[in-house]
């Protein structure tokens, strides 16, 4: 006959049952992670279009930098769980840009998208000498060894408008009077220079503004021009 389990015999085992579970190892969560970047490459690239001939004296140019990078994550044990490379194409914002024509360096800047706006008829370049100029270079430096370079030609009916229209945008407007301002702003449109035949436009109306007399002069004869 089975005898009745004291009561100092089951605060025994109920101690042992305790301690045996406490004794467990308990399960862990998610395993910790070590991640190891090492860098493969660092390089910029200046996309200046698919036409390397200039056929206009605007041109917008990309720079954009790139990173190569292996990453390596390790877990809590320190054992290898993965391995990759990981690529980044990051916009070049808000950075210099060499421009090189006729041995003379221009400095230029990116915006924050890491687009440059070329324009060969922008006052800092008024000085060249337009008939003679053959290629611009661009370059992008990022470090000692970090280096972009680009090279565009300047085609032939470009040089031939460039040393027009420079005259045409920068020769002072004071001296000029409105048969001349109207002519100036014709002829930009005529060459294909609409963005700098609307600049210019512009800058006489507001240049105006105090004469009213003189304004509406100008208007009515920038109309007259303008019908066939």
């Amino acid at each position: 006959m089975r005898q009745p389990m004291l009561p100092w015999a089951l605060w025994l085992c109920a101690g042992l049952t305790l301690t045996a579970c406490s004794s467990q190892p308990q399960p862990s969560g998610a395993a910790t992670v070590r991640v190891e970047r090492e860098l493969v490459s660092h390089n910029l690239h200046i996309d200046a279009g698919e036409q390397r001939v200039l056929a206009s004296p605007q041109r917008n140019i990309r720079v954009t930098e790139q990173w190569l990078h292996r990453v390596t994550e390790f877990d809590g044990r320190d054992r290898l769980t993965n391995s990759h490379e990981s690529y980044q194409a990051l916009p070049w914002d808000n950075q210099l840009v060499s421009m090189i024509a006729e041995d003379r360096r221009f400095a230029l800047r990116t915006n924050h998208d890491g687009v440059l706006r070329l324009n060969l008829l922008d006052e800092q370049f008024v000085e060249l000498d337009f008939e003679n100029l053959r290629t611009v270079q661009l370059i992008a430096r990022a470090g000692p060894a970090v280096v972009a370079e680009q090279t565009l030609l300047i085609s032939r009916e470009l040089r031939s408008v460039l040393r027009e229209a420079v005259m045409l945008v920068h020769d002072n407007l004071e001296e000029s009077g409105v048969e001349q301002w109207v002519y100036r702003i014709h002829r930009l449109d005529a060459l294909g220079l609409e963005e700098e035949s609307n600049q210019l436009e512009n800058m006489l109306i507001v240049l105006t503004v105090g004469d009213p007399e003189l304004q509406a002069e100008f208007l009515q004869a920038l109309e007259g021009g303008k019908q066939p």
